[in-house]
């Protein structure tokens, strides 16, 4: 006759409290043991533990090593109101408290934990089957919360636990992974799908902890550089692709200063511009696309701006513009501020007649702006995001001021880039970036007397500073509060934020210097380097 789950579940509990707690300590520790000496492990990005409730596996001394390799540590909160949970960040200082069922759970300002494809959550239960079927306690909040849980599941639980079958419903969702005392074992039934391990002698005893925490940060510090340098799908590889984008780009313009003079002596600088800007950025961006497949266009975010973003595009636009001149300013003086506006230090601009006009806009303005924009936001800021919004904002910046080819102007374009980012991130789309783009390239064709008649009328290069800093500032703030209001109806709204990880703020500095450890990126350093030293001469 089969059991019922209620009646598996009293049974269970009835001989996990027959086990004596010298064996449950001996057990607890070399559970702990296999999953430190797990790839598993060391590859996770960050780790999902729970409060061991009475009788169930103490799995707490992996929360000291996972800190030692900077892993952030997470653990669940209940909501019994709507009967669903969220794991939340457990900080170094702080300290777990009673909770919902007295189950310990993170303070009440713990900031809310946003699992990537690495994170690790290790699950509790009354047992498991060899198919990583779990029978909990019945309330249903882990099978809820991991419908969305998109990383690596193991299931923890004692040898003698296991079952040969549970019975499961429709909802009931499979650990990927399991641990007793015996070891570790995937659920799969492909060789290929077992979980990666280490060298026999990490298989030491319990007594040798110290010396697992120190190989397995060698080996987390070793996976995350595998991880930034292999990444990739369908051949592509996520971080150095984007950086061989950017190198077609830099050669495209290099080859468009050695047609330069042809097109002059021709007087088809219009037409040549529209294909140059047609070649160097949107044919190749379409090609990348294409290669990356039909899911990659889902991810740069063609979506339509927002009636109520619309102000703080307006503040972003002018605060890039005051950020602009201060820091042209900062770098090459107040005689930085005249001349025309050139494109890549190629084409000269020209305004004079309406039809000059009509062309400098699609020419030097409308499509520079589309497809700067298509690459180095969408594209570039789509590849890295999975490390971290900030180092997609930062490693896109670097590569989108680089394309200048120029010393003087590279904190300026940097600026920029940083802002624009910033823009399309907070209204999550394309066209933020590309409209932003498009503004500022037609105040540096056609705003250059206004300004002159600005600093004029200034009296002083003093008070023309003063008032570029306040407005600067102003709008510094003004973009500030726009932000935290769409941020604000983000959340209200429960908008999906998957597209990124959760990274501490100490952790962005090494997730960049990987980012950027390719030989890709060294050659974009090498063929910047060389074009700006030329184009001084």
């Amino acid at each position: 006759m089969t059991m019922t789950k209620q009646e598996l579940r009293r049974l269970l509990k009835e001989k996990r409290a027959a086990i004596s707690a010298e064996q449950k300590k001996e057990y607890d520790s070399a559970i702990v043991k296999h999953i430190l000496a797990s790839a598993l492990f060391c590859d996770a990005s960050m780790l999902l533990l729970y409060a061991p409730m009475e009788g169930e596996i103490t799995l707490l001394p992996l929360v000291r090593a996972a800190r030692s390799m900077g892993k952030p540590i997470a653990f669940p909160r209940c909501n019994t109101a709507d009967n669903t949970m969220a794991f939340y960040i457990l900080e170094p200082n702080a300290r777990l408290t009673e909770g919902a069922y007295h189950i310990p759970e993170p303070p009440a300002d713990a900031s809310l934990c946003v699992p990537d494809e690495r994170a690790l959550c290790i699950l509790p239960g009354l047992s498991f089957d060899p198919n990583g079927n779990r029978l909990g306690y019945g309330k249903g909040y882990y099978d809820r919360y991991l419908a969305t849980f998109p990383g690596v599941t193991l299931g923890a639980l004692y040898a003698q636990m296991m079952l040969k079958k549970i019975p499961t419903d429709a909802h009931d969702l499979p650990a990927r992974y399991l641990v007793t005392e015996h070891g570790m074992m995937s659920v799969s039934r492909s060789e290929s799908e077992e979980p990666p391990k280490l060298s026999q002698k990490a298989r030491t005893s319990f007594s040798d902890f110290a010396k697992q925490i120190a190989r397995a940060g060698v080996q987390a510090t070793k996976a995350l550089i595998r991880d930034a340098r292999t990444q990739g799908k369908d051949g592509i590889r996520a971080l150095h692709a984007p950086p061989v984008l950017v190198i077609c780009t830099f050669v495209l313009l290099f080859l468009s200063n050695l047609i330069d003079a042809n097109l002059l002596d021709r007087d088809n600088e219009y037409i040549g511009a529209i294909l140059l800007q047609i070649l160097i950025f949107v044919i190749p961006a379409l090609l990348y696309c294409k290669l990356r497949g039909e899911k990659f266009t889902d991810r740069i975010r063609m979506h339509l701006i927002r009636a109520s973003q619309l102000f703080f595009v307006l503040c972003m636009l002018i605060l890039m513009i005051t950020g602009s001149l201060l820091s042209s300013i900062l770098t090459g003086g107040i005689a930085s501020l005249s001349g025309n506006f050139t494109l890549y230090g190629t084409f000269v601009a020209r305004t004079g007649t309406p039809a000059d006009i009509v062309y400098s806009i699609l020419a030097y303005a409308l499509l520079p702006a589309l497809g700067e924009e298509l690459i180095f936001r969408s594209i570039l800021a789509a590849e890295y995001e999975k490390y971290g919004v900030g180092v997609a904002v930062t490693v896109s910046a670097l590569m989108f001021a680089m394309l200048h080819f120029s010393f003087t102007h590279f904190l300026t374009y940097l600026l920029l880039g940083l802002l624009l980012a910033f823009a399309m991130y907070a209204t999550r789309s394309f066209f933020t970036p590309f409209l932003l783009h498009l503004c500022y390239n037609i105040f540096c064709l056609f705003g250059q007397p206004f300004l002159s008649a600005f600093y004029v009328n200034a009296g002083s290069t003093e008070i023309f500073l003063f008032c570029l800093v306040v407005l600067f500032l102003l709008f510094a703030a003004l973009t500030s509060g726009e932000a935290r209001k769409i941020y604000h109806v983000y959340a209200t709204k429960n908008v999906d934020a998957s597209y990124t990880v959760s990274v501490p703020l100490k952790e962005y500095p090494r997730r960049i210097l990987f980012a950027l450890f390719t030989p890709a990126f060294a050659v974009c350093i090498v063929f910047f380097l060389v074009m700006t030293i030329v184009n001084l001469f």
